[in-house]
């Protein structure tokens, strides 16, 4: 090697430009100094570097576009592309290429830098690679007439490898910095996502966590019945930010019946690639098919011990709008929120056994008390009106001695079922104990109460019990008598009042007035009025 050899002025300025970049640490301010050296090698009018790796995905990110106006060049702060344009793929697929124009002509103003509507007449763009990885494009350009060459061309390639480890470097710790801040979120957001048992607030803060990390506009928590094959709708946001119902349906379609099935992730960054999917996507809320604004969807199983439980998905009205990070910061929040949901899953089952009375399926005595005290200090807060109706079936014990105890268990199961189907969802139903069930009615006047006590009456009257006489003839070898299998019941009616200061004194009228059937012939209904 010839140390006396001179050494040559792009040697030098290559050798300036990597101490330069060597120093920094801000993506921009080494698109600064890339687009500085590329004007004092080859001269621009305009140009841009933008960050893309085509394998990662995502949306493009441009560090810094130039152009000139009125003779003054101006940063472009508004040029940022959803997708590659066409000549950064084009650079990325031919390894660079120049473009020469003989007149300008106009075009779309999103098509050109800032305000102009006229098309640069000499351009070049090249790749931005490290090796066989390509993390952006570069690309500079002139209003003049054939202002490059392919030798211009080949001095900005080499410009462009000469920085493209600098610059993979910076990005690389400006990625790692932001991954660390979102991991950061993830952490903060654990707490609040193990410690809610209510699936509403759980699923919140899974949306709210989703929203802080990545782009997401719609929002859907899916679980999975692997004993129907049926995907379970939990929880949906659409923009803007607006709780909408989903409804169930088999996993044999859908992008959860795909997730599920495959326990897989899948990430679309176009419509495009999901027109290219086998994917029959079932449409919720108001996107309907052909209409839905969709245009990326990142989608992850939630798997507990290996078993798929359901699926969580991220959709952006954006295009390119998930990366590889984006993927693993959702599969990591999907683990979590598996184990969550599960947890909320079961503390509900056990709430609802607590709550459900084992025989007939109706509310026990204590949740019933729970909400009827709530009806009635909502009723007093709004003046509302609230009645109560008090069942008690007649001569049970008599039943139950006769048929026995499994008989007289089935007919209760009936008498529970008539009654409970004549009633309204919002209505309060439930048994308190041995032969005795009673009925809140929220916002039913006295004159209403009386005519659905009324039906259930007679309902439980007429109630076919025939099944209860076939189970004491087989248990027994005894044939019951068809008119003797048949039980009645005793009905109290009341309305809250101004006398009433609790709820326990209301159901004290009603019970006054259904044992005042009890005294006087049965099998009818009775109403509290004023102690009468």
């Amino acid at each position: 090697m010839n140390k006396n050899a001179p050494v040559s002025q792009s040697e030098i300025l290559f050798a300036h430009l990597g101490r330069e970049l060597s120093a920094t640490s801000s993506a921009v301010a080494a698109a600064e100094i890339i687009l500085k050296a590329a004007d004092e090698q080859i001269g621009w009018q305009a140009c841009y570097l933008i960050l893309y790796d085509p394998e990662q995905g995502g949306r493009p990110r441009p560090l810094l576009a130039i152009d000139t106006i009125n003779n003054e060049r101006v940063i472009e702060y508004n040029v940022v592309p959803e997708k590659p344009s066409e000549n950064m793929l084009k650079a990325i697929r031919e390894d660079g290429f120049l473009s020469l124009y003989e007149d300008y002509f106009d075009i779309a103003p999103g098509l050109s830098f800032g305000d102009r509507g006229k098309r640069t007449l000499s351009q070049l763009f090249v790749p931005v690679r490290t090796g066989t990885r390509t993390i952006g494009v570069l690309s500079i350009q002139s209003y003049r007439l054939h202002a490059y060459d392919e030798d211009s061309l080949e001095t900005l390639k080499t410009l462009a490898n000469h920085c493209a480890g600098a610059l993979e470097r910076i990005w690389a710790q400006e990625a790692l910095v932001l991954l660390v801040e979102r991991l950061k979120v993830l952490y903060q957001a654990g707490h609040d996502i193990s410690a809610s048992l209510d699936m509403e607030e759980l699923c919140s803060a899974i949306y709210n966590t989703v929203v802080k990390v990545m782009s997401c506009d719609d929002f859907v928590i899916d679980g999975y019945d692997s004993a129907t094959n049926e995907i379970l709708p939990i929880y949906a946001i659409e923009f803007p930010n607006k709780r909408v119902l989903t409804k169930k349906y088999y996993a044999d379609h859908g992008l959860a019946g795909k997730i599920v099935h495959t326990q897989s992730t899948l990430l679309f960054n176009s419509v495009a690639e999901m027109n290219e999917s086998d994917i029959n996507f079932e449409f919720s809320g108001s996107g309907q098919e052909g209409s839905d604004p969709v245009k990326s969807i990142l989608a992850v199983p939630m798997l507990l011990h290996g078993n798929v439980i359901g699926m969580i998905s991220a959709q952006s009205y954006k295009e390119n709008a998930y990366t590889h990070d984006d993927k693993y910061l959702l599969e990591l929040l999907a683990s979590q929120a598996a184990i969550a949901i599960e947890n909320s899953r079961l503390f509900k089952t056990i709430q609802t056994l607590a709550d459900t009375d084992p025989l007939t399926g109706v509310l026990t005595r204590r949740k019933f008390f729970e909400m009827a005290e709530h009806e009635f200090n909502r009723t007093r807060r709004y003046r509302k009106n609230l009645s109560i109706i008090m069942l008690d079936v007649d001569e049970f014990k008599k039943f139950n001695d006769r048929f026995g105890h499994n008989a007289g268990d089935l007919v209760l199961k009936l008498v529970a079922t008539q009654c409970k189907l004549s009633l309204r969802e919002v209505d309060i139903f439930a048994r308190l104990g041995s032969e005795e069930f009673v009925v809140a009615l929220p916002d039913t006047q006295l004159d209403d109460a009386v005519q659905v006590a009324t039906r259930l009456c007679k309902l439980v009257e007429e109630t076919n019990l025939h099944e209860a006489g076939d189970f004491f003839e087989v248990s027994t070898g005894k044939r019951a008598e068809k008119d003797s299998v048949k039980v009645t019941v005793s009905v109290g009616v009341a309305m809250c009042d101004e006398t009433c200061k609790n709820i326990d004194m209301l159901m004290d009228h009603a019970d006054r007035a259904m044992y005042s059937v009890k005294n006087t012939g049965r099998n009818r209904i009775n109403i509290w009025k004023n102690g009468a």
